[in-house]
């Protein structure tokens, strides 16, 4: 499940991208290395959706473990009764 959510939000960033390299590269240039502004653009966009996508996932796996500490407690518990 996450993998498709990385995948999807990894093409949504890319698409979303394209048009600004393309816009970059039909552009005058004034002066050498701007048209590599949009690759720039694009790079980022995509460092920043795998941090959130990473971050994303952390966050579920914590809360998964949370809950199996809490059964496990609770399973303590219990026995021990």
């Amino acid at each position: 499940m996450i993998r498709r959510l990385t995948v999807a939000t990894s093409l949504a960033v890319l698409a979303a991208a394209v048009p600004l390299t393309a816009l970059a590269a039909v552009a005058p240039q004034s002066a050498p290395g701007e048209s590599n502004l949009g690759f720039l653009l694009a790079g980022t966009a995509l460092a920043w959706a795998g941090f959130f996508a990473y971050a994303f996932y952390v966050g579920r796996k914590n809360r998964e473990l949370r809950r199996d500490i809490e059964d496990l407690q609770r399973t303590l518990a219990e026995r021990d009764k």
